[in-house]
């Protein structure tokens, strides 16, 4: 596992995104969720994603179960999804009163004050009124502050408005067949704490691929038109590149974010055997150029279909 610095962390380039402890993707268990953490530890995995809403606090308190007592890893979380007051359709608060008591909470369930803290899917007025409070909670409840964007189409003006505020850090949407605007806030967001996520496009960039989702799973939400296009165009123009360097799809597609000066790329992995294949990714290789300036002429011939 190769590693990353920000600030005074030193964060494993494979982060482990903790929604998967929180039923978002099928149930677990507290056995699997075990399984997974650990093996992870033993991957060199030393960040950890989660938020508050996932499973309403249960992700939460089962990293902190899992990672208690544990020396030299980094926990994430995410507030701003009010499912306190409304379990079953939460609503989006930003306000400074509704983040510290969510902060408090988050930090209980935890078992420790987390390295950073996120807005979790603020617009970008939200990101903008919230900076003039949120980011002196920076040494308070995290060691950290940033925005976790989407699912608005905004998501470029959300980013570039985190930036100028002054938050740590930001994390979007990145891979071979949602380029942007990714590539915009790699750009812009040199210096900063960037952290990718869904960089296999819901399972579209690798070989477990199906064209639907139990119902509750959160990739369900995808269009069903766009997972059969977009697969159509990872098979005929990515897949064969993956084969050519003797990678899976998906190993393939952490390497094209990793060749990005990105923080930490979060893998969404169910099973054991998906953390090991991505953790293989981490090799300290690029992709080489002319596979990435081929990938750039894909997004320029598909992206518009694709956005």
């Amino acid at each position: 596992m190769r590693y990353r610095q920000y600030g005074d962390l030193r964060v494993s380039e494979i982060g482990f995104g903790a929604w998967v402890l929180g039923g978002m993707y099928g149930e677990l268990g507290r056995d699997g969720a075990k399984r997974l953490v650990e093996r992870a530890l033993d991957l060199g995995i030393n960040f950890f994603d989660t938020a508050d809403v996932y499973g309403r606090g249960k992700s939460e308190e089962l990293l902190g179960e899992l990672l208690a007592g544990r020396d030299g890893v980094y926990v994430a979380t995410k507030v701003g999804y009010d499912f306190y007051s409304s379990p079953e359709r939460p609503t989006r608060r930003y306000d400074a009163e509704y983040l510290e008591a969510a902060l408090r909470r988050s930090a209980e369930r935890l078992g420790r004050r987390p390295d950073l803290v996120q807005l979790h899917n603020p617009p970008r007025e939200e990101v903008e009124r919230a900076a003039a409070y949120f980011l002196k909670m920076r040494g308070v409840w995290a060691r950290y502050v940033g925005a976790a964007l989407g699912p608005e189409v905004q998501v470029l003006e959300e980013g570039r408005t985190a930036l100028r505020a002054g938050y740590d850090s930001i994390m979007f949407v990145f891979n071979i067949l949602e380029q942007e605007p990714g590539r915009i806030l790699i750009e812009e967001g040199r210096g900063r704490m960037l952290l990718a996520r869904v960089p296999h496009a819901s399972e579209v960039l690798t070989d477990r691929f199906k064209p639907s989702f139990p119902q509750g799973d959160h990739r369900s939400l995808r269009r069903a038109e766009w997972l059969r296009r977009a697969r159509e165009i990872a098979e005929r123009e990515v897949a064969p590149l993956a084969r050519e360097l003797g990678l899976t799809l998906g190993q393939y597609a952490l390497k094209f974010v990793l060749s990005f000066p990105v923080t930490s790329v979060l893998v969404t992995a169910t099973s054991v055997e998906e953390l090991e294949e991505y953790a293989e990714a981490s090799d300290g290789k690029p992709l080489p150029e002319h596979h990435l300036e081929a990938l750039a002429e894909l997004w320029r011939r598909h992206g518009r279909e694709l956005a």
